[in-house]
Protein backbone atom coordinates (compact mmCIF):
# COMPACT_ATOMS: atom_id res chain seq x y z
CA UNK A 1 0.00 0.00 0.00
CA UNK A 2 1.38 3.34 -1.01
CA UNK A 3 1.78 6.42 0.76
CA UNK A 4 -1.76 7.58 -0.79
CA UNK A 5 -3.28 4.55 -0.13
CA UNK A 6 -2.52 4.67 3.40
CA UNK A 7 -3.58 8.33 3.76
CA UNK A 8 -7.29 7.51 2.37
CA UNK A 9 -7.61 4.16 4.57
CA UNK A 10 -6.88 6.49 7.48
CA UNK A 11 -9.16 9.36 6.53
CA UNK A 12 -11.81 6.98 6.38
CA UNK A 13 -11.52 4.99 8.99
CA UNK A 14 -11.17 8.24 11.29
CA UNK A 15 -14.68 9.30 9.29
CA UNK A 16 -16.06 5.68 9.95
CA UNK A 17 -15.16 5.60 13.50
CA UNK A 18 -17.31 6.54 16.81
CA UNK A 19 -17.11 10.50 16.69
CA UNK A 20 -16.55 11.01 13.00
CA UNK A 21 -18.98 12.72 12.12
CA UNK A 22 -18.69 15.03 14.92
CA UNK A 23 -17.04 18.65 13.80
CA UNK A 24 -14.48 18.36 16.18
CA UNK A 25 -12.20 16.52 13.61
CA UNK A 26 -12.94 18.48 11.37
CA UNK A 27 -11.68 21.64 13.06
CA UNK A 28 -8.64 20.36 14.09
CA UNK A 29 -8.39 19.94 10.46
CA UNK A 30 -8.68 23.29 9.62
CA UNK A 31 -6.20 24.34 12.87
CA UNK A 32 -3.90 22.25 11.58
CA UNK A 33 -3.93 22.40 8.03
CA UNK A 34 -3.91 19.01 6.80
CA UNK A 35 -3.94 14.82 8.17
CA UNK A 36 -0.67 14.72 8.66
CA UNK A 37 0.28 17.44 10.83
CA UNK A 38 -2.69 16.46 12.76
CA UNK A 39 -0.90 13.23 12.98
CA UNK A 40 1.81 14.36 14.50
CA UNK A 41 0.25 16.59 17.18
CA UNK A 42 0.43 14.53 20.67
CA UNK A 43 -2.28 12.78 22.74
CA UNK A 44 -2.85 16.03 24.64
CA UNK A 45 -3.23 18.13 21.71
CA UNK A 46 -5.29 15.98 20.67
CA UNK A 47 -8.08 15.76 23.51
CA UNK A 48 -7.68 19.87 23.48
CA UNK A 49 -9.63 19.48 20.16
CA UNK A 50 -12.10 17.00 21.87
CA UNK A 51 -11.56 14.19 19.49
CA UNK A 52 -13.26 10.74 20.46
CA UNK A 53 -10.82 8.53 21.86
CA UNK A 54 -11.16 6.37 19.18
CA UNK A 55 -10.21 9.12 16.33
CA UNK A 56 -6.98 9.39 18.56
CA UNK A 57 -5.99 5.62 18.70
CA UNK A 58 -6.39 6.09 15.09
CA UNK A 59 -3.99 9.29 14.43
CA UNK A 60 -1.55 6.93 16.55
CA UNK A 61 -0.92 4.48 14.29
CA UNK A 62 -3.34 1.69 15.80
CA UNK A 63 -5.30 -0.37 13.34
CA UNK A 64 -9.01 0.36 13.00
CA UNK A 65 -11.90 -2.08 14.00
CA UNK A 66 -13.25 -4.44 11.85
CA UNK A 67 -16.43 -2.81 11.39
CA UNK A 68 -14.61 0.72 10.60
CA UNK A 69 -12.84 -1.55 7.67
CA UNK A 70 -15.74 -2.49 6.49
CA UNK A 71 -17.57 0.26 6.01
CA UNK A 72 -14.05 1.97 4.43
CA UNK A 73 -14.20 -0.85 2.30
CA UNK A 74 -17.73 -0.10 1.19
CA UNK A 75 -16.85 2.98 0.09
CA UNK A 76 -13.16 2.08 -1.79
CA UNK A 77 -16.02 -0.16 -3.97
CA UNK A 78 -18.20 2.64 -4.74
CA UNK A 79 -15.44 4.45 -5.57
CA UNK A 80 -14.36 2.07 -8.24
CA UNK A 81 -17.07 3.67 -10.95
CA UNK A 82 -14.99 6.33 -12.63
CA UNK A 83 -17.55 8.97 -12.22
CA UNK A 84 -17.83 8.12 -8.10
CA UNK A 85 -15.34 10.35 -6.15
CA UNK A 86 -13.68 10.46 -2.69
CA UNK A 87 -12.10 13.30 -2.10
CA UNK A 88 -10.60 13.70 1.27
CA UNK A 89 -9.53 17.47 2.97
CA UNK A 90 -6.40 16.72 1.84
CA UNK A 91 -6.76 15.91 -1.76
CA UNK A 92 -5.79 18.73 -4.23
CA UNK A 93 -9.31 18.70 -5.47
CA UNK A 94 -10.86 19.34 -2.31
CA UNK A 95 -12.84 22.68 -3.05
CA UNK A 96 -10.68 25.80 -1.64
CA UNK A 97 -13.84 27.64 -0.64
CA UNK A 98 -15.06 24.70 1.28
CA UNK A 99 -11.48 23.92 2.78
CA UNK A 100 -11.90 28.14 4.17
CA UNK A 101 -14.77 27.69 6.27
CA UNK A 102 -14.66 26.89 9.90
CA UNK A 103 -15.72 23.24 9.78
CA UNK A 104 -14.96 21.80 6.41
CA UNK A 105 -15.92 18.31 6.26
CA UNK A 106 -13.54 15.48 6.17
CA UNK A 107 -14.82 14.05 3.11
CA UNK A 108 -16.81 14.12 0.37
CA UNK A 109 -18.48 11.88 -1.48
CA UNK A 110 -18.86 13.30 -5.46
CA UNK A 111 -20.83 11.66 -8.29
CA UNK A 112 -20.06 13.43 -12.08
CA UNK A 113 -17.39 16.26 -12.44
CA UNK A 114 -14.67 17.28 -10.31
CA UNK A 115 -13.71 20.65 -12.61
CA UNK A 116 -17.86 21.52 -11.81
CA UNK A 117 -17.38 21.00 -8.21
CA UNK A 118 -14.11 23.19 -8.70
CA UNK A 119 -15.39 26.49 -10.37
CA UNK A 120 -17.44 29.51 -9.29
CA UNK A 121 -20.34 28.52 -7.64
CA UNK A 122 -23.59 30.93 -6.63
CA UNK A 123 -26.21 29.33 -4.31
CA UNK A 124 -29.71 29.23 -5.18
CA UNK A 125 -31.80 28.27 -2.30
CA UNK A 126 -35.62 28.77 -1.58
CA UNK A 127 -39.29 27.19 -0.79
CA UNK A 128 -40.03 24.00 -1.33
CA UNK A 129 -43.58 25.26 -2.01
CA UNK A 130 -42.51 27.42 -4.38
CA UNK A 131 -44.80 29.46 -6.03
CA UNK A 132 -45.57 29.84 -9.69
CA UNK A 133 -43.17 33.22 -9.70
CA UNK A 134 -40.45 31.34 -7.16
CA UNK A 135 -40.11 28.46 -9.88
CA UNK A 136 -39.77 30.78 -12.84
CA UNK A 137 -37.48 33.26 -11.25
CA UNK A 138 -35.35 30.43 -10.04
CA UNK A 139 -34.97 29.19 -13.36
CA UNK A 140 -34.55 32.22 -14.96
CA UNK A 141 -31.59 33.67 -12.31
CA UNK A 142 -29.95 30.12 -12.97
CA UNK A 143 -30.09 29.80 -16.08
CA UNK A 144 -28.70 33.29 -16.73
CA UNK A 145 -25.96 33.03 -14.12
CA UNK A 146 -24.61 29.63 -15.51
CA UNK A 147 -24.66 31.45 -19.22
CA UNK A 148 -22.58 33.95 -18.02
CA UNK A 149 -19.99 31.64 -16.41
CA UNK A 150 -21.57 30.95 -13.06
CA UNK A 151 -22.03 27.50 -11.65
CA UNK A 152 -25.24 27.09 -9.69
CA UNK A 153 -25.64 25.19 -6.45
CA UNK A 154 -28.44 24.00 -4.65
CA UNK A 155 -30.18 21.20 -2.61
CA UNK A 156 -32.08 18.76 -4.88
CA UNK A 157 -35.21 19.92 -2.79
CA UNK A 158 -38.54 20.65 -4.62
CA UNK A 159 -39.60 23.91 -5.79
CA UNK A 160 -36.66 26.62 -5.95
CA UNK A 161 -34.27 24.09 -5.79
CA UNK A 162 -35.44 22.19 -8.79
CA UNK A 163 -36.16 24.75 -10.61
CA UNK A 164 -32.58 26.67 -10.21
CA UNK A 165 -31.21 23.12 -11.23
CA UNK A 166 -33.01 22.52 -14.29
CA UNK A 167 -32.13 26.40 -15.54
CA UNK A 168 -28.54 25.64 -15.23
CA UNK A 169 -28.96 22.38 -16.91
CA UNK A 170 -30.35 24.47 -19.93
CA UNK A 171 -27.94 27.33 -20.32
CA UNK A 172 -25.81 25.04 -22.40
CA UNK A 173 -22.75 27.48 -22.04
CA UNK A 174 -19.81 26.91 -23.62
CA UNK A 175 -17.58 25.75 -20.52
CA UNK A 176 -18.63 22.35 -19.30
CA UNK A 177 -17.42 22.81 -16.29
CA UNK A 178 -20.30 25.43 -15.83
CA UNK A 179 -23.47 23.88 -14.76
CA UNK A 180 -24.76 23.02 -11.14
CA UNK A 181 -23.94 21.33 -8.26
CA UNK A 182 -26.13 19.13 -6.12
CA UNK A 183 -25.85 18.94 -2.02
CA UNK A 184 -27.46 16.07 -0.53
CA UNK A 185 -28.92 15.80 2.72
CA UNK A 186 -28.59 12.26 2.40
CA UNK A 187 -25.87 9.57 1.61
CA UNK A 188 -25.13 9.89 -2.21
CA UNK A 189 -26.51 6.35 -3.12
CA UNK A 190 -29.69 7.70 -2.10
CA UNK A 191 -32.13 10.20 -4.04
CA UNK A 192 -34.66 12.41 -2.00
CA UNK A 193 -37.03 13.44 -2.90
CA UNK A 194 -37.31 9.88 -4.43
CA UNK A 195 -39.38 12.30 -7.77
CA UNK A 196 -36.13 13.86 -8.40
CA UNK A 197 -34.48 10.29 -9.48
CA UNK A 198 -34.41 11.51 -13.46
CA UNK A 199 -33.31 15.13 -11.59
CA UNK A 200 -30.55 13.58 -9.99
CA UNK A 201 -29.04 11.73 -12.63
CA UNK A 202 -29.45 14.14 -15.01
CA UNK A 203 -26.96 16.34 -12.73
CA UNK A 204 -24.42 13.78 -12.05
CA UNK A 205 -24.09 13.53 -16.05
CA UNK A 206 -23.97 17.18 -16.76
CA UNK A 207 -22.62 18.40 -13.15
CA UNK A 208 -21.59 16.82 -10.20
CA UNK A 209 -23.19 15.98 -6.90
CA UNK A 210 -21.78 15.95 -3.43
CA UNK A 211 -22.75 14.49 0.22
CA UNK A 212 -20.47 14.76 3.29
CA UNK A 213 -22.88 11.95 4.79
CA UNK A 214 -21.95 8.58 4.68
CA UNK A 215 -23.19 5.71 1.80
CA UNK A 216 -27.03 4.57 2.85
CA UNK A 217 -27.36 7.54 5.14
CA UNK A 218 -31.28 8.59 4.99
CA UNK A 219 -32.98 11.72 4.87
CA UNK A 220 -33.05 12.50 8.29
CA UNK A 221 -34.12 16.24 9.45
CA UNK A 222 -31.29 16.97 11.46
CA UNK A 223 -29.04 15.78 8.55
CA UNK A 224 -29.89 19.29 6.45
CA UNK A 225 -28.85 22.12 8.57
CA UNK A 226 -25.40 20.48 7.38
CA UNK A 227 -26.31 20.31 4.00
CA UNK A 228 -27.03 24.25 4.04
CA UNK A 229 -23.38 24.59 5.29
CA UNK A 230 -22.18 23.18 3.03
CA UNK A 231 -23.96 24.65 0.25
CA UNK A 232 -23.10 27.95 1.28
CA UNK A 233 -19.83 26.92 1.90
CA UNK A 234 -18.82 25.75 -1.57
CA UNK A 235 -20.58 29.54 -2.89
CA UNK A 236 -19.39 32.85 -3.54
CA UNK A 237 -22.53 34.01 -2.47
CA UNK A 238 -26.74 32.83 -1.70
CA UNK A 239 -29.15 33.97 -3.93
CA UNK A 240 -32.88 33.54 -1.35
CA UNK A 241 -35.51 33.19 -3.48
CA UNK A 242 -39.40 32.91 -1.70
CA UNK A 243 -38.52 32.11 2.09
CA UNK A 244 -40.52 31.54 4.97
CA UNK A 245 -39.68 33.62 8.23
CA UNK A 246 -38.92 30.04 9.73
CA UNK A 247 -37.69 29.01 6.09
CA UNK A 248 -34.16 26.34 5.88
CA UNK A 249 -33.19 28.65 3.37
CA UNK A 250 -32.49 31.48 6.49
CA UNK A 251 -30.53 28.91 8.00
CA UNK A 252 -28.17 28.80 4.41
CA UNK A 253 -28.36 32.84 5.02
CA UNK A 254 -27.25 32.51 8.15
CA UNK A 255 -24.39 30.14 7.50
CA UNK A 256 -23.19 32.17 4.56
CA UNK A 257 -22.97 35.67 6.62
CA UNK A 258 -20.88 33.33 9.53
CA UNK A 259 -18.73 32.42 6.20
CA UNK A 260 -18.08 35.82 4.90
CA UNK A 261 -20.04 35.05 2.06
CA UNK A 262 -22.57 37.93 0.05
CA UNK A 263 -26.28 37.57 0.85
CA UNK A 264 -29.10 38.04 -1.89
CA UNK A 265 -32.44 38.07 -1.81
CA UNK A 266 -35.28 38.94 -4.82
CA UNK A 267 -37.94 40.40 -3.57
CA UNK A 268 -41.99 39.37 -4.03
CA UNK A 269 -45.37 40.31 -3.43
CA UNK A 270 -46.23 41.75 -0.01
CA UNK A 271 -48.97 39.26 0.15
CA UNK A 272 -46.62 36.33 -0.38
CA UNK A 273 -46.09 34.70 2.65
CA UNK A 274 -43.63 32.45 1.28
CA UNK A 275 -41.99 35.92 0.12
CA UNK A 276 -41.37 37.53 3.60
CA UNK A 277 -38.26 35.80 4.86
CA UNK A 278 -36.61 37.53 1.54
CA UNK A 279 -38.26 40.91 2.92
CA UNK A 280 -36.52 40.27 6.37
CA UNK A 281 -32.89 39.36 4.90
CA UNK A 282 -33.26 42.76 2.81
CA UNK A 283 -33.92 44.36 5.88
CA UNK A 284 -30.90 43.09 7.42
CA UNK A 285 -28.68 43.86 4.83
CA UNK A 286 -29.17 41.26 2.03
CA UNK A 287 -28.58 42.57 -1.56
CA UNK A 288 -31.83 42.81 -3.30
CA UNK A 289 -31.94 41.83 -6.61
CA UNK A 290 -34.27 41.60 -9.48
CA UNK A 291 -31.71 40.98 -12.22
CA UNK A 292 -28.97 38.39 -12.78
CA UNK A 293 -26.94 41.25 -13.97
CA UNK A 294 -26.91 42.57 -10.23
CA UNK A 295 -25.18 39.36 -9.67
CA UNK A 296 -22.54 39.30 -11.81
CA UNK A 297 -21.56 42.78 -11.40
CA UNK A 298 -20.93 41.84 -7.79
CA UNK A 299 -18.94 38.99 -8.97
CA UNK A 300 -16.60 41.26 -11.46
CA UNK A 301 -18.46 39.02 -14.20
CA UNK A 302 -19.65 40.60 -17.69
CA UNK A 303 -23.27 41.82 -17.74
CA UNK A 304 -25.44 39.87 -20.11
CA UNK A 305 -27.45 42.15 -22.19
CA UNK A 306 -31.40 42.44 -21.57
CA UNK A 307 -32.27 41.29 -24.60
CA UNK A 308 -30.32 38.89 -27.23
CA UNK A 309 -31.65 37.68 -30.49
CA UNK A 310 -34.01 34.63 -29.61
CA UNK A 311 -33.64 34.70 -26.02
CA UNK A 312 -35.80 36.81 -23.60
CA UNK A 313 -34.59 37.40 -20.24
CA UNK A 314 -37.87 37.57 -19.03
CA UNK A 315 -39.17 34.92 -16.24
CA UNK A 316 -42.79 35.34 -18.30
CA UNK A 317 -41.54 34.70 -21.82
CA UNK A 318 -38.87 33.00 -23.48
CA UNK A 319 -38.13 32.72 -26.87
CA UNK A 320 -39.35 35.07 -30.00
CA UNK A 321 -42.93 34.50 -29.85
CA UNK A 322 -44.80 34.35 -33.13
CA UNK A 323 -48.62 34.94 -34.19
CA UNK A 324 -49.92 32.08 -32.43
CA UNK A 325 -48.60 33.16 -28.91
CA UNK A 326 -46.16 30.27 -28.54
CA UNK A 327 -42.15 30.74 -28.33
CA UNK A 328 -41.16 29.53 -31.88
CA UNK A 329 -38.71 26.85 -29.66
CA UNK A 330 -40.88 24.83 -28.36
CA UNK A 331 -40.45 21.15 -28.53
CA UNK A 332 -43.17 18.88 -30.85
CA UNK A 333 -44.26 17.70 -27.93
CA UNK A 334 -44.86 20.84 -26.17
CA UNK A 335 -46.91 21.92 -28.29
CA UNK A 336 -48.64 18.77 -28.41
CA UNK A 337 -49.39 19.41 -24.71
CA UNK A 338 -50.64 22.66 -25.16
CA UNK A 339 -53.01 21.71 -28.27
CA UNK A 340 -54.62 19.35 -25.30
CA UNK A 341 -55.34 21.58 -22.79
CA UNK A 342 -56.52 23.95 -25.00
CA UNK A 343 -59.56 21.34 -25.39
CA UNK A 344 -59.51 20.20 -21.52
CA UNK A 345 -57.36 20.43 -18.59
CA UNK A 346 -55.23 16.91 -17.93
CA UNK A 347 -54.26 15.44 -14.98
CA UNK A 348 -50.30 14.03 -15.44
CA UNK A 349 -51.64 10.56 -15.92
CA UNK A 350 -54.28 11.35 -18.95
CA UNK A 351 -50.98 12.43 -20.98
CA UNK A 352 -49.15 9.03 -19.68
CA UNK A 353 -52.27 7.12 -20.68
CA UNK A 354 -52.45 8.84 -23.91
CA UNK A 355 -49.04 7.72 -24.45
CA UNK A 356 -47.62 10.87 -25.68
CA UNK A 357 -44.18 9.88 -24.13
CA UNK A 358 -42.00 8.48 -21.48
CA UNK A 359 -42.45 9.77 -17.94
CA UNK A 360 -39.58 11.90 -17.71
CA UNK A 361 -40.14 13.15 -20.94
CA UNK A 362 -43.12 14.54 -19.76
CA UNK A 363 -42.14 15.29 -16.35
CA UNK A 364 -39.45 17.81 -17.98
CA UNK A 365 -42.02 19.41 -21.10
CA UNK A 366 -44.20 20.29 -18.67
CA UNK A 367 -42.37 21.37 -16.22
CA UNK A 368 -40.25 23.78 -18.86
CA UNK A 369 -43.95 25.11 -20.00
CA UNK A 370 -44.90 25.96 -16.58
CA UNK A 371 -41.41 27.93 -16.12
CA UNK A 372 -42.51 30.05 -19.35
CA UNK A 373 -45.78 30.41 -18.27
CA UNK A 374 -47.56 28.68 -20.47
CA UNK A 375 -49.08 26.37 -18.18
CA UNK A 376 -50.08 26.20 -14.62
CA UNK A 377 -50.36 22.92 -12.53
CA UNK A 378 -52.41 23.32 -9.30
CA UNK A 379 -53.54 20.57 -7.43
CA UNK A 380 -51.97 18.21 -9.97
CA UNK A 381 -54.11 19.74 -12.61
CA UNK A 382 -52.78 21.58 -16.02
CA UNK A 383 -54.37 24.17 -17.55
CA UNK A 384 -53.16 26.85 -19.86
CA UNK A 385 -52.12 29.66 -18.07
Amino acid sequence: MNSDDAQLRLTLSLFHCKGGHAPALSRALRHQGSLKALMATTREAQEQYDLSLSQQALLSGEPASAETLSLGDKDLEWALDSEHHLVTYDSIFYPERLRETDCPPLLLYVRGSLATLASLQLAIVGSRNASDYGKRNAYWMARELCKAGVTICSGLALGVDANAHLGALDAAGSDASVSTVAVLGTGIDRVYPAAHRALFQRIADNGAVVSEFPLGMRAYAYNFPRRNRLISGLSVGVLVIEAAIKSGSLITARYAVEQNREVYALPSLLSNPQGRGCHELIKQGAMLVDDPNDILFELGLKAREATEAGDMLSPTGFGNLIDTGEPNDLQPLQRKLLQRLRTEDCLFDSFLDADLASFGALNHALLDLEVRGLVSCRGGRYTIA
